[in-house]
Formats: C-alpha cells, structure tokens, sequence
C-alpha cells in the first residue's frame, strides 16, 4: 500500500537543511544563465571531490542541466533570504532573477553569487534517475569561500537561521573597573610579573596589528598567552572593521578574543557582530565587555550567551562602563546556566589604559 503523500512531504519537512541555488548555462548561442533555489543538494566524495543535486524533472533547469553538463551551487548566508526567495520563484513580476545581486562567471561557464558563504563550480560525471527527479552527480572542478556567516536554513516549509541553545556555563571575569586597554607594547611584556600567565591588549582596528603582532611575539617567546580586544565592536558602521580585526588577531595565535562595547550597542547589533565572530574566530573563543546602561547590558548579555559566548568581562558594583557581575549572576541563575567566577588580580594583566 503506497504511504499517504502528506504524510510524506510532512515527515521530509522536519529535515532541515542549507539553501543554495543552482546555476546552468541556458540553450541559445549565448547560453544566459538559469537557476534555481535548491535544497536537496549533499556532498559525496571527498577524493575525487564530488557533490550531487536532486531536480525534479518537470523542471526548466533539470533539462538545462542535462544538455550543458555543468551546473554551480552557490550556498547562501543567513542575510540572503531574498535571493533564495528570488530564485525559488516567489516574488512576483522578477523577469530576471540575476539583477538584484553581483554574480561572477566560473571555468564552466555557470554563474556564481560572489559573497556566497561558499560555491562549488562542477561538471556533471554521473546522472541517476530516482523517482521524479534526477540525481546529478558533478566532479568539483573550483570552489571558494568568499565570507564566513551563519547559514541561511530551510525546514518546515520556511526560512530560518540557527536557533542556539544557550550555554550550560559560563565565566566571569571580574576585574575593579570596566576599563578600555590600549595597545600594550613589548616593553610591557618584558616586565611581566613572573605569576603572570596571560596580557590583554586591545585593537581599534586593523592598523594596530602591526604592534599587535610585535606584543604577541613578545608574549610567546615568554610563554604567554595573549587575549586580544577590539574597542568599540558593536558599532554598526563598524562591522566589516571589527570582523576582520577579530580575524585577525585570532591568525597572531590569541587563545581568545574580545568585544569590548563602548557606544550603546542594540542587541541586534550584538547578535549580528557575535553570531559572525563566533564562526570567523575558530579555534579561538570570543569573549565580551559590555555595559550596562539603563538594564539593557542583561539584555544584550542574554543576546551574547545564546549566539554561543561562554566568557564574560565585568565589575562588581554599579559602574557606568561596566556590566555589575551580581547582575550577571542573577541572570545566569534565572536562565539555569552555571556561572563560574575568576577573579584577576591587576598584577596578572599588562595594559596601557586610556582615561
């Protein structure tokens, strides 16, 4: 007995997945691109690189990709909703999919999303009938990643992003008051108490690197390790700078890295800036110093745990530049989440502050 199809589609429907849409190259002497909003797209075979996509074979592009033998995927980034939407066939009146966004042609000729999370150019080797649809198996000829964002999802019929848990514990680092490090210097580390077993140091941006680079070089020939902040990270303007800056210290070789907020920050800002770093800082683990201002640093502590920052800079008392570490308490408490303090004594950090 053949199994009901709602039933089916419902069942399938609880698999999320990544979205991506697949390009070919058209019929005609000019051969102008297709595409279309894929998810049954998987990798196969790490050596020789294969991946495969499943189209139904109703569709324009199953035909088109057959005939030309090539096909791209472009894998979307969760601010690409639109494109996906765009490319699915849902927005009503669009003559020509490829406008709204900048694509770049690959080897084979199909067109890729230029700041996808990634995209993968192939030609097809295999193509498989499976049911309606046909299963195109294609050898990975170039691929690149030109950002690194969370993943746009699909599941349950509707777009999404990743819903995170929020941690089972975190740290607080308790220090006397909420301060702004300027960029130590390698004297600085020079004169680093014996017990000291870490610097901090901060960054604006990226042209304090090069001093950055010579602090750390500094802290590792004494077997230091080093925490590097970048001032002023949720500033929206500030964005790409703040990333790239976090990149960066992480490729020095810091075991963490900071955001420290100076401007009020909105908690969209904050997920924005987080749920980025966390991923672009691998292995590094991304720390923050917020503020409290007016009950909405609780707020955007909340915003920080759940985009997955497990460690926490505060001070103990009301401070107008720092979030008060009893008021973080209380929220991990509320929220079942295990606080662990560690308190650091001034002597154990190295930093220049600003007033």
């Amino acid at each position: 007995m053949p199994i009901d199809t709602a039933k089916f589609r419902s069942a399938l429907a609880q698999w999320p997945s990544g979205v991506g849409v697949v390009t070919t190259l058209g019929d005609g002497p000019e051969h102008a691109p297709h595409g279309m909003t894929a998810s049954s797209f998987s990798s196969v075979s790490l050596d020789p690189p294969l991946v495969s996509i499943c189209l139904g074979n109703h569709l324009p592009t199953k035909e088109l990709v057959q005939r030309s033998g090539v096909f791209a995927v472009s894998i979307l980034g969760k601010d690409q909703a639109a494109i996906g939407r765009r490319f699915a066939g849902m927005q009503p009146g669009v003559t020509d999919r490829f406008a709204e966004a900048t694509w770049v042609t690959a080897a084979t000729g199909a067109p890729v999303l230029a700041d996808a999370n990634a995209w993968l150019d192939c030609r097809v080797v295999y193509a498989h009938p499976g049911g309606d649809h046909t299963i195109f198996v294609g050898e990975v000829l170039a691929t690149e990643t030109p950002r690194v964002t969370a993943p746009l999802l699909f599941h349950s019929r509707a777009w999404g992003q990743l819903a995170d848990p929020l941690p089972e514990s975190i740290t607080i680092t308790v220090t006397p008051r909420s301060r702004v490090f300027a960029v130590a210097t390698p004297d600085d580390v020079a004169s680093a108490p014996e017990h000291a077993d870490h610097i901090e140091f901060s960054i604006s941006d990226r042209t304090d690197l090069a001093r950055a680079a010579e602090v750390h070089a500094a802290a590792d020939a004494r077997g230091l390790r080093t925490i590097g902040y970048v001032n002023d990270a949720f500033t929206a303007e500030r964005e790409s700078t703040v990333l790239g800056a976090l990149e960066e210290l992480t490729g020095l070789g810091c075991v963490q890295v900071g955001c420290t907020e100076l401007a009020e920050a909105t908690p969209l800002q904050v997920r924005r800036v987080l749920q980025d770093a966390r991923v672009r800082v691998r292995p590094a683990e991304v720390r923050v110093r917020l503020r409290a201002h007016h009950g909405l640093g609780l707020v955007n502590a909340l915003v920080a745990m759940k985009s997955g920052v497990r460690h926490f800079d505060a001070v103990e008392g009301a401070a107008p530049d720092g979030l008060p570490a009893a008021d973080l308490r209380l929220l991990a408490r509320q929220l079942g989440v295990v606080c662990d303090d560690e308190p650091v004594a001034d002597e154990a950090l190295l930093s220049s502050t600003t007033s």
